[in-house]
């Protein structure tokens, strides 16, 4: 089958590493794929980041992969969405049995460039943009060109029953269309290497994410703030980084805990997941939470915010979904003596968001596309 994927940009975020490891993993199975994205440059990526991202494309095109960047593909809109449109365009009549598009600009983009050529179109949100990113106006533009937009698309996919929930109940595309299928992650890899390094705690608390706005990390400064008063020694450490760094550090000084908060910038969170007590989310929106089953794998407690995708990962069997603005409830969370048994229940849980199941949900999907 000759696959084409098309993203706005290709960095450490979760929608980009979903999908270059769906290029990666039907790559191998024998598919022709090629992998469309923009130049990044809106990402700021630290050199780790880049270095990691660089290293997974190279794989990809080790294994007989085509990577196409196209410099008009940005996220900010502009006159070059007229260029990346007609460059799309033209790559679509390359003889695709299959686009598949990712995130919300080049869904729309891609999915405009393929709607007068014989090609069949998926697309996958990643989430959406309709809580925490716009204001009212601008909210209900995008969901008035996302519903336009599915009636374009041949199938939907959502990463969890609640994202595709919250679609339908904004009308956006039908029932019918809509398929929900996890973003997959290495889960065996993550339970190996965790077992093998775990010894006493460092941290009593880790979260990991980029450091921007929809993350919310600053609830969970203010609550560790909470923390610190019942635990004056308690400490937490934030793997990743992002334009919110500064700010974020100068929160944790003002609230006089800086000595408290570990910055571990673009570092490998294996490590910190097999030293510390549980894993902490406070994200304003969230398609699914890689980063939630990465901890669940390593058989941590999680403590999530109320939103979308979390609340479909994580319930009292696996840890405790909070009011993440009230920083005394996240912090009571944070405290909790967990059961003994919560980490098998985690690792139990973090099986069903496994590659091989991300992979064999999408080749049924292409399958039934294409038949």
């Amino acid at each position: 089958m000759k696959i084409l994927h098309v993203i706005t940009r290709m960095d450490r975020g979760g929608s980009a590493v979903n999908t270059l490891l769906c290029a990666i993993e039907q790559q191998r199975l024998g598919h022709e794929v090629s992998l469309v994205y923009g130049c990044s440059i809106e990402s700021d990526m630290s050199d780790a980041e880049k270095e990691k991202t660089d290293a997974e494309i190279q794989r990809f095109q080790s294994l007989g992969g085509r990577v196409i960047v196209l410099a008009s593909m940005l996220r900010a809109l502009g006159m070059h969405d007229k260029l990346a449109y007609r460059e799309l365009k033209a790559l679509m009549k390359m003889g695709f049995d299959i686009v598949h598009t990712h995130t919300s600009k080049a869904g729309a983009l891609a999915r405009l460039a393929a709607k007068d050529i014989d090609i069949k179109v998926v697309h996958t949100p990643h989430g959406h943009i309709f809580h925490g990113y716009f204001g009212g106006l601008k909210t209900q533009i995008f969901i008035a060109i996302e519903r336009y937009l599915a009636k374009k698309t041949d199938v939907l996919i959502a990463l969890t029953k609640a994202e595709r929930d919250d679609h339908l109940a904004l009308r956006i595309g039908q029932k019918s269309q809509w398929r929900v299928i996890p973003s997959g992650v290495d889960v065996q890899a993550i339970m190996r290497q965790t077992e093998a390094i775990k010894g006493q705690m460092e941290w009593d608390a880790v979260s990991v994410g980029r450091l921007v706005p929809i993350k919310g990390m600053e609830r969970l400064i203010k609550a560790w703030a909470e923390v610190c008063k019942i635990k004056p020694d308690a400490k937490l450490a934030l793997v990743g980084d992002g334009e919110e760094r500064v700010f974020l550090t100068l929160l944790a000084e003002d609230l006089g805990i800086s000595e408290n908060i570990h910055f571990a910038g673009w570092s490998n969170p294996v490590p910190y997941l097999a030293h510390t007590r549980c894993f902490a989310l406070l994200s304003y929106n969230e398609g699914m939470g890689r980063a939630v089953v990465e901890a669940l794998a390593a058989g941590l407690p999680c403590v999530v915010s109320d939103v979308c995708g979390l609340r479909e990962l994580v319930d009292n069997q696996v840890g405790q979904v909070v009011n993440a603005d009230c920083a005394k409830e996240v912090a009571n969370a944070l405290l909790t003596h967990w059961d003994a048994l919560i980490g098998d229940a985690a690792r139990i849980r973090a099986k069903n968001y496994s590659i091989e199941t991300m992979i064999s949900g999408l080749e049924k999907v292409y399958q039934d596309v294409c038949s």
